[in-house]
């Protein structure tokens, strides 16, 4: 109620429960799917299922040849799709990063599936500076970037100042100090791009992580590739690598 005030002007019974019912039974939703939706986006009980929510989930639908299974997997994942307006807000961002990226619909589709999120971006002022970047920092043309993102697409739900270029310099120091300044940028740059995955991590996770390894003695290029373990899973790998390496360090190359 606090984040949707409405609610207490609103007749549950002639306003609020003809919305749930309608959207619950169109996506096939259960209970617990319904109720996690509109904690996310409480002012979906004030739309009209008619005029509001099925007309974008209908365009959508269309637009991107959705399965109802697929329809239905984007709903839960991004909720606040149902408060845009399909021809002024969605597809302008779809259609953007589609020219852009020279996307089949295929691989459009794709990608909002991955991301729902997407879809709420503004292009030119959030995804288009990720792929200029993308491309300046990694010397890339236009198929490159294109191939980069179609296939590691959580690039573009990254946050360019917060997560991508920290982690960037983070990556080219680890390589840099932990071989003895003998890795070139060049190096670090081709190195990282091969794995761009690993640049998407949360920039304050790494830095723990790295912390952690600090206090094991193991050089943090061996946190490569594995930023995105589960804390048991990197538990256990540095249990094993300290146990294997109990005499000091195996040097383990990279590139």
């Amino acid at each position: 109620v606090s984040k949707n005030p409405a609610l207490l002007g609103s007749n549950f019974e002639t306003n609020t429960k003809p919305t749930l019912d309608a959207t619950r039974e169109y996506l096939d939703l259960s209970e617990e799917e319904l109720r996690k939706i509109v904690l996310r986006i409480p002012s979906l009980v004030n739309y009209n299922f008619e005029r509001n929510i099925l007309r974008t989930l209908l365009a959508l639908q269309e637009h991107l040849e959705l399965s109802d299974a697929e329809l239905k997997k984007v709903m839960i994942r991004m909720p606040s799709i149902v408060g845009m307006r399909f021809d002024d807000n969605l597809k302008p961002t779809l259609d953007a990063i589609q020219n852009h990226l020279n996307l089949s619909k295929s691989e459009l589709r794709k990608m909002v599936l991955i991301i729902p999120a997407v879809m709420a971006y503004s292009f030119d002022n959030n995804i288009q500076p990720k792929l200029n970047w993308l491309q300046t920092t990694f010397h890339l043309d236009q198929n490159q970037l294109c191939h980069v993102v179609q296939r590691q697409s959580m690039l573009l739900n990254a946050s360019l100042n917060n997560t991508l270029i920290p982690n960037l310099e983070f990556w080219k120091e680890c390589f840099t100090r932990d071989y003895n300044h003998q890795c070139s940028d060049d190096d670090a740059l081709a190195e990282i791009i091969r794995l761009p995955r690993q640049m998407t991590q949360s920039h304050q996770r790494l830095r723990k992580r790295a912390a952690l390894f600090d206090a094991h003695g193991i050089p943090n290029r061996f946190l490569w590739g594995r930023a995105e373990y589960t804390d048991e899973k990197l538990n256990v790998w540095i249990s094993k690598f300290v146990s294997k390496n109990s005499d000091g360090i195996v040097d383990k190359a990279i590139f």
